[in-house]
């Protein structure tokens, strides 16, 4: 047995929590083909539902969602001591949700249409850099 000589990249995880079909598989196929274990919420309910059982590396969270929208999921998530290293990326197709308060909640923030090489390419790299959230 041969022993490679770096070690392999572990596997992370994603949550998407998106309303839109669509953008909820862009996201997964994406997050995928960099290595990360992908798991999908359709609503904010559905989210949180799924934060209150487990915790992931990363968070891709729509704004704009019925319900509970991204806000009220970015508080909840930001109350919870379990997610103080999870990574939350902010997507929005509404530049003027991107709000102060919204900035100073997530870690990072997209505007949709999402290039998905972009998008991509901004999760391996985040990958190789340890979250440490205070």
């Amino acid at each position: 047995m041969t022993i490679p000589d770096t070690p392999s990249d572990p596997v992370s995880t994603a949550l998407v929590v998106d309303d839109n079909f669509y953008n909820r598989q862009i996201f997964h196929i994406a997050l995928e083909s960099v290595g990360y274990t992908v798991s999908e919420s359709e609503d904010g309910v559905q989210g949180t539902a799924v934060l209150n059982e487990k915790s992931f590396d990363l968070l891709v969270l729509d704004l704009q969602m019925p319900t509970l929208d991204g806000r009220a999921v970015l508080k909840l998530v930001r109350a919870n001591s379990l997610h103080k290293n999870m990574r939350i990326l902010v997507v929005t197709a509404n530049a003027h949700m991107a709000t102060e308060d919204i900035d100073e909640m997530a870690d990072y923030i997209m505007h949709k249409p999402i290039d998905v090489v972009e998008f991509s390419e901004f999760v391996r790299r985040l990958k190789r850099v340890p979250a440490a959230r205070e």
